[in-house]
């Protein structure tokens, strides 16, 4: 976190990894009636932030299950049924307010420990990766 952010204290950068899990979850968890403490929404962000990485291949689904194991272990929540479309869509509309024009949301890359950002993820992307991460806890692993 100091290497990325110690160089960039005015925030000039804003493709960000320690942005992680905190493009979704900042609209999930400022809805009504939704109780969720702030880092368990961005664990539930995190998670589902991992399959949409798995959806634009940059993880493997083996990866997708390890995150998944290792967040259940911990007793961490990974789903929350207000994650709807409207909500994941409202959040890059935010993102892009917040982040100087981009959505610039991280996705994991390549391997657990590495990401890229992204600023081109569609309402149908959304929907997909929606559509897994509502599955996901029918899966056994």
């Amino acid at each position: 976190m100091l290497e990325e952010l110690g160089p960039n204290l005015w925030e000039h950068n804003l493709d960000r990894c320690v942005d992680y899990g905190h493009t979704f979850s900042k609209v999930l968890e400022m809805l009504p009636n939704v109780d969720l403490m702030h880092g368990e929404a961005v664990n539930i962000d995190g998670f589902f932030s991992a399959i949409l990485s798995y959806k634009r291949n940059l993880l493997t689904m083996q990866e997708v299950e390890r995150i998944y194991r290792v967040m259940t272990k911990l007793q961490l929540p990974t789903f929350c049924d207000d994650l709807t479309i409207e909500v994941a869509w409202a959040a890059c509309l935010d993102a892009v307010e917040h982040r100087h024009g981009a959505q610039r949301i991280p996705l994991l890359s390549r391997r657990i420990g590495n990401s890229i950002c992204v600023s081109d993820i569609t309402r149908e992307e959304l929907k997909e990766g929606l559509c897994m991460f509502h599955d996901f806890g029918n899966v056994v692993l």
